[in-house]
């Protein structure tokens, strides 16, 4: 509770001195010697004060708060506030015998004055203390129990943790407890001396982590008067305003989030904040500032931080203003407060403090003190801790227990952008930041000249990325105080160049001499410095000359400003530079092509440099872009044109006569770039130069030349050295000092002129170059030649002009009697250019009728080849531009010139629509043959007269070229054209059955390339044998598909219908079986389903037997349902396979000379690879015939299988011969099915027959090898065994499917007991190997009945499948006994042999497995999942499977279910799911779950019991392995070996 003052008297008293010792003593301080620095910020120790500490602590106690201001105040163990000066003089000690009981004094606020102080206590005591007189102001007791429940106070025992004044003012404050007490006293001066209390906060809110009053600051703001507080826990943030009345104005609230702020993350709840304001500080606006609504002052901000995340809030006032922006009357501003800044330092922030406007000092939780401009949201690390670590304040903890940071605002303290530190008990430091100054002078006594000229460079273009100190603040470029900052910094940057310079290269001073990295970093700092004060004067003065002393350092120095120049920082050079630069860089090859690199990238002003030197050195170094850029900007396009001419005719002709010889001055080799080109070569340097002169552009940058009339100047100049303006020639024979330039352009390569011409003349630019045309004499009077200046036809332009000049020279080359003017190549090559230019440019250039004549009649009599293409497509301009008065007087000429696409044009003209076609088939060109079509479909569907009909004839005529030129354009044009029909072209085209067989290849099957190439009998690499594995045999673990039927035999609606009759099928087939058979079996099954019907199947047997196309025949005898037929073609092509492969294995020469000469070399000889290849080769082939006799047998199995189940009385299919004809008189469904199944069975008999009989008869040949047989031989033949082997085991995988329940017409007992039957007739014909490689009804031998169950066995690799194949060999379900037996006995139970005999029987022999329970719970051991309804349901799928044609997919599923007691089968189709059959049985899948997861204990007894049914299994030890059975409740007196027989898991 609050009370009244009470008098205190100090214990001891001094009086101030009248001087400011803050000033006094303080502002001379930064004069002593520094004893921990860095290089942003310097640690001092008070030693005065330091010293003075320990004797205070002897005689009042050891402090523990610290508040510093204009005094010193220290808070000590014994209740004792003592106020010192900064020399440790004791001003007063504070205290009584009454403020002995209230603690150690815990926390200490000064006045705005410095003369009142309040003071909080470890018991919950706050003083007020006027420190001058030595008297309390007032005391707030804390809470006793006798106080009224609704008072406010600090509960007793309880640390005041945080005091501070509430702006100005003596008689308003704050106080804040550990325990989360805030409160906010006023102290009420009338006829007595009252308090009133009120609670800001309490426990109720967090933590309380530090609470804190907005001072007042430099400028009067609105929100001085309304005594802002704000109060920080550990859950949110509240700031409520005190005067006249608490209310609350912010409020936010803590969260975690793992949002990514600024460069790192907050995910912990926080356990240490803290708060500073900053109040309203005014600075001086600059005198330019003409900006009225600019502000003068900095608002208040406050700064908090939760962890390590530190915010900004920064309090804007929403004033209701008028139209001119003043205040509305007396209505006060509404404060809002908007967050600025967000930042995550790198640990929990345990103090933070304004130093500046903008610049916040924070402390980490490991003593790392950081600074933080907000405005530019920069992080500096200043420095660690001062020397003696700070030792914070555990209130927080030793009140609530929880372990949060220590406070350190006890003993941190921030006064006048100082920062003091108690440290320990008897060290106080005073740290602040360095000044920009500092600093520099910092970096200088160490000899940091490079760092210090950086840091100045950086500070004068305020980039420094670092907090700065004493230097203004930019707001705006170019404003007062970024003038100021340069006017500071640039003198100062410069006397640091000087002097490092003068350090670097000053004899007189003893240092080692610099390295060159060191000379390469003080050149380059320097430079930089130089660019960005705007002045390269010291650079090229003082810098240039320290560094020329030596003639290494000034490489050095060149060196250093080249990327400069190259970048265009530095685009001028004195002359002094430049000469060294052209001396030191013109040595060696690389350095000259850098030098070229350089001196393109200055500004050479005439004037400016030595001339001469500078040219010579190009010329002499064969830096041709630097010449004619030279040149260029001396204001003379024409001097480098010669000189760059000449020297290029003057290469090639060297380099034509002998590489590397020496021409005059050009004896130095020019390096060449990295990619092989040469730009500085003069050949590639003279026309850039002249596309980008004409054009009126510098080179080589590109950039236009100003102003337009200097462009303009330039580009007439070199446009008439170029092209003379002149009209006739005035000799014979001056063509070539004429067109001097011109030709020597054309010798250097006629194609890049043309192209630089056609980048000029395409040029906006050439618009405004017009050339005066010199007369034809010059002997007329000068009146006469003004006349003639001034007539229109004397100006001509560029573009005329050059027309003209390309006119006269060529037809002086092509009149030339010697020929040694141009080629006929250039001459082709000028007049096409010039006559093209002239066509798309009309009527800007003029030619007359004469100069055309002369032109054409060029185009059409010069023999040059590789200009025809050029010379046709100017001629077609031409001739499309000036039509002649009669067309027929061109066509030889154009013929005889291979003009073809103008010959079109002329008989287009002239009505002769075939000859015009005609002429597409002539061309020489291939690829213009093929645009015959277009032009056939465009002059079909055109309406011109006869137009139709001649491309009918045309077609009819030339069908045979057209076929060979592309058949499927032929077909689609023939389609397209009314008058044209296929039947006429399949007619002409039977003189030639190869391209009558393109084109209907092309009409009836426009996918050629499907087709052109039958696929082999294996996809894939061919492997060894060793490589090989097996093929996918037997049932697979997880799922096999089997697809039934065949697809072609499933009718499809939206299958496309037949657009051609059956003749052109039949014929097409014909054709294909002699020309392309590996076609035919892909275009049978892709026509097969067309409608109506492409072709008939007897037919197609009868031709694919007449060419012997094997596919095609087995297909369509499959359609015709001959299956015994096409199995028998199959087995036939296998039989001839089998013999290839006999005589493909090498002979046996083991006692052959040659065997003995092989015997004799080291090592057995083993099979080549050429015959392991041949071998292969014919083993697949064999592979694929037997792949394609168990399709065979498949579709018949569908299709009889079909028609049996739909329509009983149906006859076979088969031929005449078949002794199963009679099957159609068959009276019942039965009989019927019984003869389907026996034909069936027959075909998989005869299939398994002739494949066993091959493995048979190799593996006997293999056993009939003698002993020294070769071991090629019978490496062959074992491969030969292997592969056959794998062939056998296909044939029964396939055949247990067919076989499989899903089937009632194959009994695969029936056909292994006809394999393995023994007869007499069978043993009499052993011997007779005809009959049995021709697959006759035989029985096998012993050895053949070993191979085929030992093949049967290897293909079923796990349980399931081998169980599953006995279930199909004795046509009874015995699987889930038999399931549970093997697994039983993989337990170690077995029942024995005598057990069902005994007395009774055996109680499991006469019990079903699904019927055994619990006995006790009485549930179900086993659950068949297997049940009869859901056996009823998968025959219903079975024979559903056959009534519809839907149902394409069986998937056949047999596993193990490892949780399970036994194996199951699972049925799958497109329609119904078995697994969802099971779902539905709610019961059955609960009782199969509840069974799998149980483990089971039978007796031989009979009784069973669920595992954890039985009471105390784990105490007998059921659990190990070998642990004693338990024995049966239910049959206690029966003997033991009935009892226990062991346990099922």
């Amino acid at each position: 509770m609050d009370s009244d003052t009470v008098p205190s008297t100090p214990r001891s008293t001094q009086e101030p001195t009248p001087e400011t010792e803050y000033e006094s003593r303080i502002a001379n301080l930064d004069s002593t010697p520094t004893q921990f620095t860095t290089e942003y910020f310097s640690w001092r120790q008070l030693a005065d004060m330091s010293g003075r500490l320990p004797e205070l602590a002897e005689q009042f106690g050891a402090v523990t708060a610290l508040c510093l201001g204009d005094y010193v105040a220290l808070g000590t163990d014994t209740g004792l506030v003592v106020v010192t000066d900064y020399l440790g003089r004791t001003k007063a000690a504070l205290g009584s015998p009454a403020t002995a009981a209230y603690g150690p004094v815990s926390t200490l606020a000064f006045s705005t004055d410095h003369l009142v102080l309040v003071a909080g206590y470890a018991q919950g005591f706050v003083v007020v203390w006027d420190w001058v007189k030595g008297t309390t102001v007032s005391v707030s007791r804390p809470l006793q129990d006798s106080d009224k429940p609704d008072a406010a106070g600090h509960p007793a025992g309880t640390a005041i943790t945080f005091a501070a004044f509430v702006g100005a003012s003596k008689h308003r404050y704050i106080s804040g407890s550990s325990g989360g007490h805030v409160l906010y006293h006023h102290i009420i001066r009338r006829l007595l001396t009252t308090m009133n209390t009120s609670q800001l906060a309490g426990p109720d809110s967090g933590i309380l982590f530090e609470a804190a009053a907005l001072p007042y600051g430099s400028h009067k703001c609105t929100t001085d008067d309304m005594g802002l507080v704000a109060i920080l826990t550990d859950t949110s943030l509240t700031i409520v305003k005190t005067r006249h009345g608490v209310e609350q104005q912010y409020r936010a609230s803590y969260q975690i989030s793992t949002k990514p702020v600024q460069k790192r993350t907050v995910v912990k709840r926080p356990y240490a904040g803290c708060v500073s304001w900053l109040p309203a500080l005014g600075y001086r606006r600059p005198a330019t500032a003409t900006d009225p609504a600019e502000p003068d002052y900095t608002p208040p901000k406050l700064a908090y931080s939760w962890g390590a995340s530190i915010h900004i809030l920064a309090i804007q006032l929403d004033y209701n203003v008028s139209g001119n922006g003043t205040p509305m009357g007396s209505v006060p501003p509404r404060v809002q407060f908007e967050r600025e800044a967000e930042w995550t330092a790198v640990g929990d922030v345990v103090f933070c403090r304004w130093i500046e406007a903008g610049t916040l000092l924070y402390m980490t939780q490991s003593q790392r003190m950081f600074v933080l401009e907000t405005a530019l949201a920069q992080e500096t690390e200043i420095c660690a801790s001062p020397p003696g670590s700070i030792a914070g304040r555990p209130w927080v903890t030793l009140a609530t227990g929880v372990e949060a940071e220590p406070s350190y605002a006890q003993v941190i303290s921030v006064y006048k952008r100082r920062v003091f530190a108690l440290c320990g008990a008897a060290s106080l430091y005073i740290g602040r930041l360095l000044s920009w100054t500092e600093r520099l002078e910092l970096l200088v006594e160490r000899g940091q000249f490079i760092d210090a000229i950086t840091l100045a460079t950086g500070f004068y273009q305020e980039r420094t990325g670092q907090v700065v100190v004493g230097l203004p603040r930019s707001r705006r470029p170019g404003d007062a105080n970024q003038k100021k900052r340069q006017a500071l910094v640039g003198s100062r940057l410069a006397g640091l160049m000087r002097s490092a310079l003068k350090r670097t290269f000053d004899a007189d001073h003893d240092h080692r001499p610099s390295t060159e990295p060191e000379l390469h970093a003080l050149a380059s700092i320097c430079v930089q410095a130089c660019l960005a004060l705007g002045s390269l004067q010291i650079l090229f003065s003082d810098v240039f000359e320290c560094y020329s002393t030596d003639s290494a350092h000034q490489f050095v120095f060149l060196e250093t400003i080249e990327p400069f120049i190259l970048s265009g920082d530095i685009t001028h050079l004195p002359p002094q530079v430049l000469n060294a630069m052209v001396d030191s860089y013109g040595t060696t090859p690389p350095l000259i092509r850098r030098l070229g690199g350089i001196l393109m990238c200055l500004n050479l002003q005439h004037g400016e440099f030595d001339v001469d030197r500078v040219l010579s050195s190009c010329r002499k170094h064969r830096l041709w872009r630097t010449f004619a850029r030279v040149w260029l900007s001396m204001g003379d396009p024409i001097a480098p044109i010669t000189s760059i001419i000449a020297a290029a005719s003057q290469t090639n002709h060297s380099r034509d006569s002998s590489i590397g010889q020496t021409v005059g001055e050009l004896t130095i080799e020019h390096p060449v770039g990295d990619d092989g080109f040469d730009d500085e070569a003069p050949d590639v340097v003279i026309f850039d130069y002249l596309d980008m002169v004409i054009r009126g552009r510098y080179y080589p940058d590109n950039q236009p030349i100003q102003p337009q009339s200097r462009a303009e100047k330039y580009s007439t100049l070199v446009a008439q050295l170029v092209f003379p303006p002149i009209e006739t020639l005035q000799a014979q024979g001056s063509e070539q000092q004429t067109f001097a330039t011109l030709l020597a352009l054309l010798g250097l390569g006629t194609e890049r002129l043309l192209d630089m011409l056609k980048h000029v003349l395409s040029d906006p630019f050439i618009g405004y170059i017009n050339i005066i045309v010199k007369p034809p004499s010059t002997t007329q009077s000068t009146q006469d030649s003004d006349r003639t200046l001034r007539r229109p036809s004397q100006v001509k332009s560029l573009m005329q002009i050059v027309v003209d000049t390309l006119h006269t020279l060529t037809m002086a080359a092509y009149t030339d009697p010697a020929g040694q003017m141009l080629s006929a190549r250039q001459i082709g090559q000028l007049t096409s250019f010039a006559l093209t230019l002239y066509a798309t440019r009309f009527p800007l250039i003029y030619l007359t009728d004469e100069t055309m004549a002369e032109w054409s009649d060029v185009l059409l009599r010069l023999d040059d080849v590789a200009t025809r293409a050029e010379r046709e497509c100017a001629f077609e301009l031409l001739f499309k531009l000036n039509p002649p008065r009669s067309y027929g007087d061109y066509i030889d000429r154009v013929r005889s010139a291979g003009f073809f696409r103008v010959l079109e044009h002329i008989y287009y003209t002239l009505e002769q629509y075939e000859n015009a076609l005609r002429t597409f088939l002539d061309h020489p060109d291939f690829t213009q043959h093929r645009m015959v079509f277009p032009a056939m479909k465009e002059l079909g569907a055109s309406k011109r007269p006869n137009a139709l009909e001649c491309t009918a004839s045309f077609a009819l005529n030339s069908a045979t070229e057209l076929v060979e030129v592309d058949a499927d354009s032929f077909v689609e044009t023939v389609a397209a054209i009314a008058s044209l029909d296929h039947g006429k072209i399949i007619d002409t085209l039977s003189t030639r059955p190869q391209l009558q067989f393109a084109y209907m290849r092309s009409l009836l099957d426009p996918a050629p390339d499907a087709i052109s190439q039958s696929p082999g009998p294996r996809t894939g690499p061919v492997l060894s044998a060793d490589e090989r594995s097996p093929p996918n045999i037997g049932l697979s673990e997880e799922q096999h598909m089997v697809v039934y039927p065949l697809k072609s035999l499933v009718p499809d609606d939206s299958q496309p219908t037949n657009r051609f009759s059956q003749a052109y099928h039949e014929r097409y087939l014909e054709l294909m079986c002699q020309y392309s058979p590996s076609g035919v079996l892909p275009y049978l099954k892709k026509h097969a389903d067309l409608s109506p019907e492409p072709f008939r199947l007897t037919y197609v047997q009868s031709v694919c037997g007449k060419h012997g196309v094997s596919d095609g025949l087995v297909w369509a005898l499959v359609r015709l349902g001959d299956f015994s037929g096409a199995l028998q073609t199959l087995l036939q092509q296998t039989d001839q396979e089998i013999e290839s492969i006999k005589a493909a294995v090498p002979d046996d020469r083991a006692g052959s000379t040659f065997a003995q000469d092989i015997a004799a070399e080291p090592g057995p000889p083993a099979l080549t690879e050429a015959d392991r290849e041949r071998l292969t080769d014919h083993l697949d082939i064999a592979a694929h015939n037997i792949d394609g006799c168990v399709g065979v047998c498949r579709a018949a199995l569908a299709k009889l299988g079909k028609d049996a189940d739909l329509q009983p009385g149906n006859y076979l299919g088969q031929g005449a011969s078949s002794p199963t004809a009679n099957g159609a008189a068959a009276r019942s469904q039965s009989d019927y099915r019984s003869l389907v199944s026996a034909q069936l069975c027959d075909l998989w008999l005869a299939l398994l027959r002739r494949t066993l009989g091959y493995l048979h008869t190799t593996n006997r040949t293999l056993d009939a090898l003698p002993p020294g047989a070769a071991t090629e031989t019978r490496e062959a033949w074992q491969l030969v065994s292997k592969r056959q082997r794998w062939m056998l085991q296909s044939v029964l995988d396939a055949l247990i499917f067919a076989a499989s329940p899903a089937s009632s017409f194959i009994s695969l007992r029936a056909i292994i007991q006809q394999l393995i039957t023994t007869s007499s007739t069978a043993a009499a014909t052993e011997n007779n190997n005809n009959a049995r490689q021709s697959g006759a009804a035989r029985s096998l031998d012993i050895t053949e009945i070993q191979h085929l169950l030992a093949v049967a066995v290897s293909a079923y690799k796990t349980e399931a499948q081998l169980m599953a194949l006995t279930n199909v060999l004795v046509d009874y379900d015995l699987f889930t006994t038999f399931a549970q037996l093997v697994r039983s006995q993989k337990q170690g139970w077995r029942v024995a042999p005598d057990s069902a005999q005994g007395a009774g029987g055996h109680a499991l022999a006469s019990r079903d497995v699904g019927d055994l329970c619990c006995a006790k719970c009485h549930s179900p051991l086993f659950v068949d999942r297997r049940q009869e309804h859901a056996m009823a349901e998968l025959r219903r799928q079975t024979t559903q499977y056959y009534e519809s044609s839907a149902l394409r997919v069986l998937d056949l599923h047999v596993f193990e279910d490892r949780d399970a007691q036994w194996q199951w089968m699972k049925l799958r189709t497109d329609s119904t799911a078995y697994d969802r059959l099971l779902g539905q049985n709610t019961h059955a899948g609960a009782g199969a779950a509840a069974a799998a997861d149980a483990q089971v204990v039978l007796f031989k007894c009979g009784h069973g019991f669920h595992r954890h049914c039985v009471d105390g299994l784990a105490a007998k030890g059921l659990a190990a392995a070998d642990a004693p059975l338990p024995e049966c409740a239910q049959c206690a007196d029966a003997p033991a070996s009935m009892r226990c027989i062991g346990a099922i898991g």
